[in-house]
């Protein structure tokens, strides 16, 4: 297998091709906790980790980000030492500056390469960066990038990617200034060049050093993006500037989804596409990442010369072992990543309540030797109500536990309603979850029985020890609405799994997170689809920024047609009443498909509180997302 194959860059020797991407962990500066979350990955086996920190506060101020100085030095160094005993080569990412509207203290305006709006609509503005602040930053990425050499990291990549402080400086689209730092092509590269030349110069040519850069950001270059044949030529300057090896990204803030793809990119594209341009035109080894914690994604990105190099971020958030389970055949016991951002990139980056990261199908990531499960001395018997993310969680970490466990599911498979969530050919990644859930529930011997319905009676009579209750929602059909209950009316969560028959031409009620999935999934069938919504727009509830911007761009699919601020009158075989500002409107319609929202299944539940020892997890306590589901499951384990 090639992702096993031994590789170098320049003159450094992995072990494999795998390298964890650099995920950010905001949990402090190379503290014992910052040591435990990476040196997890290290033992998993990867070939390199990559870790970020920000080269100085000076200009925008506090930042998340770890920081290397005199006082976590040692911190670095003993973490180098960790990864060094598992054979896996450590890589400083050093980020010279955001470039995101950050201020230190006393500043009054954020600088960027040049004067813009911070964010566009907005009064703010960015003042332009001075040579004095320019030289500031560059020092910082120096001193830097010696301290880091001094604590035996292995490699230095420069981060210049994605619209950030670097990429401003490299892009006609935010970088207008007249001086030396502007202008030309030479002239908007400067800032980097300038610390390349001086890490060369302080740490010896020979030092391995990346760039992690984007050849395109995918958007209008008569806009002022970047276009692949701009990406191009940065690519051949930066080998011929003695860079040894180049990391490959897409996108920017403005299509930030790319960056990290969600679950709605199936396809390995776009950052492959740019790789594979970048290999044609460099000898140096070329790394990328973007859905390649898929292990057949990432071998097939190998097997075609895309890339040189793999790189997993999340999917190493969700599984710290992938490298060392796939050596060992195992790939039945990946606990695979479902793209969602909300454990990861979305607490890290909703600012200002930012936080830490985390994973939404791994509670210990970012609790390494924290929340860490350990083997009971009094093994109790335990069964679990429901089998969907929540019930297999609860499940699999009480047996791991060493506890006797049940698990009772109504339906005739597990999964709950994520398995209907991921129905869509674009969310199909999604049931990779479902199948390790099964695998591991197999293995750990758990008895799960479907179709079999929780009453209070049949949980009383068989005697647990401890319940845990992961019955899920329930689809909202108010009764009280004309019609709600006929023929021509399904659950968003049916239709997904194919249990009811859909015609050509379709009304979804509700357009949040579930209704405009299901309206995308039928309209790219070929089908006509209205989204009705009482709400002034489409998915009213919080949904972070990355998935939000995928998901609104798939809304305009041709076939789809909203209808915010309208309320649902009445059903009937044919057709739909509605009412909004411009009056009452009928709509005819062969199919309505209801996404109303989730009520929580939580009867039985309050039945038994107080006769036995029961806890309540997910969405039967209300409907939120997995990370809540899992991360609740566990908890209810590790207090017991």
């Amino acid at each position: 297998m090639r992702l096993l194959e031994e590789s170098s860059i320049g003159a450094m020797k992995l072990k494999n091709r795998i390298i964890m991407a650099p995920m950010g962990a905001e949990l402090g500066d190379f503290d014992v906790r910052t040591n435990a979350y990476y040196a997890a990955r290290a033992k998993g086996g990867v070939a390199m980790l990559m870790c970020t920190v920000v080269a100085t506060e000076e200009i925008e101020g506090p930042s998340p980000a770890s920081k290397l100085d005199e006082n976590s030095f040692e911190g670095l160094q003993s973490l180098v030492k960790q990864c060094h005993d598992y054979d896996s080569k450590i890589c400083l990412q050093i980020m010279p500056g955001a470039g995101l509207g950050g201020m230190a203290p006393g500043r009054t305006q954020p600088v960027a390469p040049s004067p813009m709006q911070v964010m566009p609509g907005m009064d703010f503005m960015f003042a332009e960066m001075t040579k004095e602040e320019i030289g500031i930053i560059h020092r910082a990425v120096l001193r830097t990038a010696v301290l880091a050499q001094k604590a035996g990291v292995d490699c230095i990549e420069i981060h210049a990617y994605g619209g950030y402080l670097t990429d401003k400086f490299m892009s006609k689209r935010w970088n207008h200034r007249t001086d030396e730092y502007g202008g030309s092509f030479e002239n908007r590269m400067r800032f980097l060049t300038e610390i390349i030349e001086g890490v060369q110069s302080e740490l010896g040519k020979d030092y391995p050093l990346m760039v992690k850069f984007t050849p395109s950001h995918y958007l209008p270059v008569e806009d002022g993006y970047r276009g692949m044949e701009e990406g191009l030529e940065i690519a051949k300057l930066l080998e011929s500037k003695g860079v040894h090896a180049l990391h490959i990204d897409a996108g920017c803030h403005d299509n930030w989804y790319m960056a990290m793809p969600p679950i709605y990119q199936q396809e390995v594209a776009p950052q492959m596409i740019s790789a594979q341009a970048v290999k044609q035109v460099v000898s140096i080894p070329v790394l990328s990442q973007g859905r390649l914690e898929n292990i057949s994604k990432a071998e097939a990105a190998l097997e075609n010369e895309w890339v040189d190099l793999v790189c997993m971020g999340r999917g190493l958030l969700a599984d710290p072992e992938i490298p060392n389970k796939i050596a060992q055949f195992r790939t039945d016991d990946i606990r695979n990543c479902i793209s969602c951002n909300e454990g990861c990139i979305a607490r890290v980056a909703n600012m200002p309540d930012s936080k830490h990261i985390e994973c939404a199908v791994n509670p210990l990531t970012g609790h390494e030797g924290i929340r860490e499960l350990k083997r009971t001395d009094n093994p109790k018997r335990i069964l679990v109500i429901g089998a969907g993310p929540g019930g297999c969680s609860a499940a699999i970490t009480a047996a791991e536990a060493g506890h006797t466990v049940e698990v009772w599911e109504k339906s005739a498979q597990l999964g709950g309603n994520f398995r209907a969530a991921c129905m869509p050919t674009f969310k199909r990644d999604g049931e990779q979850i479902l199948n390790y859930y099964r695998s591991q529930l197999n293995k750990l011997g758990v008895v799960v029985k479907y179709c079999k319905e929780a009453t209070a009676e049949s949980i009383l009579a068989y005697g647990a020890d401890k319940v845990i209750w992961a019955a899920g929602g329930t689809p909202v059909r108010p009764a009280s609405i004309e019609g709600i209950m006929g023929s021509n009316v399904c659950l968003a969560t049916d239709a997904l799994r194919e249990l009811c028959l859909v015609g050509d031409n379709i009304v979804v009620i509700g357009g949040g997170l579930v209704g405009c999935e299901t309206a995308i999934n039928y309209a790219r069938k070929g089908k006509k689809v209205t989204i009705v919504e009482m709400s002034d727009k489409l998915l009213p509830e919080p949904l972070f920024i990355q998935n939000m911007m995928m998901l609104s761009g798939m809304l305009k699919h041709p076939n789809i047609t909203s209808m915010p601020a309208t309320k649902l009158s009445k059903i009937s075989q044919g057709s739909v009443t509605v009412e909004s500002a411009d009056g009452v409107q009928e709509l005819p319609c062969d199919t309505v498909i209801l996404a109303m929202g989730f009520r929580p299944n939580n009867q039985v539940y309050n039945e038994l509180e107080g006769k036995v020892d029961i806890v309540n997890v997910g969405d039967s306590v209300r409907a939120r997302k997995v990370y809540d589901a899992v991360h609740e499951a566990y908890d209810a384990v590790l207090s017991m």
